[in-house]
């Protein structure tokens, strides 16, 4: 500065303005030095968050009626182009105002194009594989974010960062380009003839090539308007309560993950080595679903990450200090910071198996947006940290965590069974045998 060395609150006391008091001299340009918020104005940049999620719930309610129209494919990629389009406008937006207006958009492409992808994923894996495969997928996930810490290090202009990540959208997107449409989603569109033609190249790249030219494919049409698939939450009371069941799980799972602060910076010297760290610990919790889930199942793993999360949340009630910077509520903290995100990323497998191909689509979107619900609401309850005991918070999320568990307990397990493709299959798989009577359900609709 200009020949004034005062801490931050100390410059903020005083009233001192950037450009007349002091200049700044960091080497790192960043939204806070081009647009001066700083000194009271510092929650826009939660606000800049919080319209990313805005747009991101805009984007996954859109997304109940793209998916099961479009494709998986299909309407991952619109999502990819439209974020593509809002970071690069990024690197030229004007004003803070303009940023909160890209903010949306980029809410409202990245989910739509990462709930398409992943249902993509759900679909295309064999049914051995599929744990791995949902794993792995979200391992990817977190280790986007530890490029994005490298990135951010190395780039000195934050205009830049909109770039680079602009390019990351479209190196990302070439294997959705490249590869072709679930053949679960094109029979049940009907499209017989391009499922076929999509797994005999699959044979041919696993080595064993299998013409299907001659082959029967059994499968049930279900080429649906998006209303008439909100009708069918009447008609099939096993997939209502299934799908309410996940909405609600993911709303709580995101309120506790955004919401209990569990202080990765006390591994991290810095900034960037704390959000490295935050990274390789979901990673590594992601890691650990694919045994939980192979040895115990989707909804006995479930309950292990819950019922240790429940514990870290009363491990960490008392005051006790283990060394002069580590306390037991840090240790039971990471601790249930892992277990939340083996949750987090098992709930994601399982409602992706829970629901029926006619309406997967739908159900992750309508799922996905009750997260983005939570992971606004989560930041808010953690204030309640500043304004009474930490244990009421922590007794708060321990009651949640419950009502989580609460709500698995009563939805089927998914381990070592076929996806349903209708919500017929849903109802026959529930053990509902009222509609393996019926046909299709048209009595029960009359």
């Amino acid at each position: 500065s200009s020949g004034i060395n005062a801490e931050y609150g100390g410059m903020c006391e005083n009233g001192l303005k950037a450009g007349a008091d002091f200049n700044w001299t960091s080497e790192r340009t960043s939204w806070a030095i081009d647009w001066g918020i700083y000194c009271g104005t510092e929650a826009k940049h939660s606000a800049a968050s919080s319209f990313f999620f805005i747009g991101a719930g805009l984007g996954l309610l859109s997304s109940t009626a793209i998916f099961d129209r479009v494709g998986r494919k299909r309407g991952s990629l619109v999502g990819a182009f439209i974020s593509l389009v809002a970071t690069a406008f990024g690197v030229f937006v004007p004003s803070f105002e303009a940023m909160l207006a890209l903010r949306i958009v980029q809410g409202y492409g990245q989910f739509m194009s990462w709930t398409g992808m992943y249902c993509w994923v759900v679909e295309f894996a064999p049914g051995h594989l599929r744990n791995l495969a949902s794993a792995f997928t979200l391992i990817a996930w977190a280790f986007g974010y530890v490029v994005m810490v490298i990135v951010c290090y190395f780039t000195t202009k934050w205009q830049y960062i909109f770039l680079i990540t602009a390019i990351l959208i479209v190196i990302t997107s070439i294997p959705l380009v490249l590869f072709p449409e679930s053949p679960r989603f094109m029979l049940i569109r009907n499209q017989e003839k391009e499922a076929k033609r999509t797994l005999e190249a699959f044979s041919k790249v696993c080595n064993n090539h299998m013409p299907l030219g001659e082959v029967e494919l059994v499968y049930e049409e279900r080429v649906q308007s998006f209303f008439e698939q909100l009708r069918d939450f009447r008609y099939y009371p096993t997939m209502l309560k299934e799908t309410l069941l996940c909405m609600f799980s993911w709303l709580i799972v995101a309120l506790i993950f955004y919401g209990f602060t569990f202080g990765w910076s006390k591994i991290g010297k810095d900034l960037y080595t704390s959000y490295i760290f935050d990274s390789v610990g979901k990673g590594a919790s992601f890691a650990l679903t694919i045994p939980a889930c192979q040895y115990l199942g989707r909804q006995k793993s479930m309950l292990l990450f819950l019922g240790i999360g429940i514990l870290s949340n009363l491990l960490a009630m008392p005051d006790v200090m283990l060394s002069e910077k580590w306390s037991l509520e840090h240790i039971a903290s990471l601790i249930g910071m892992m277990a939340l995100a083996g949750a987090f990323g098992t709930i994601y497998l399982y409602t992706g198996e829970l629901a029926p191909t006619s309406h997967r689509g739908m159900v992750m979107s309508l799922s996905s947006a009750a997260a983005r619900i939570g992971s606004a609401i989560g930041p808010y309850v953690a204030l309640i940290y500043d304004v009474t005991d930490r244990r009421v918070p922590l007794a708060m999320f321990a009651v949640l965590t419950g009502l989580f568990a609460l709500a698995v307990w009563f939805l089927s397990d998914t381990t070592g069974r076929r996806i349903p493709e209708t919500p017929k299959d849903v109802e026959i798989l529930a053990g509902n045998k009222k509609y393996q009577e019926v046909g299709n359900g048209d009595e029960l609709k009359a």
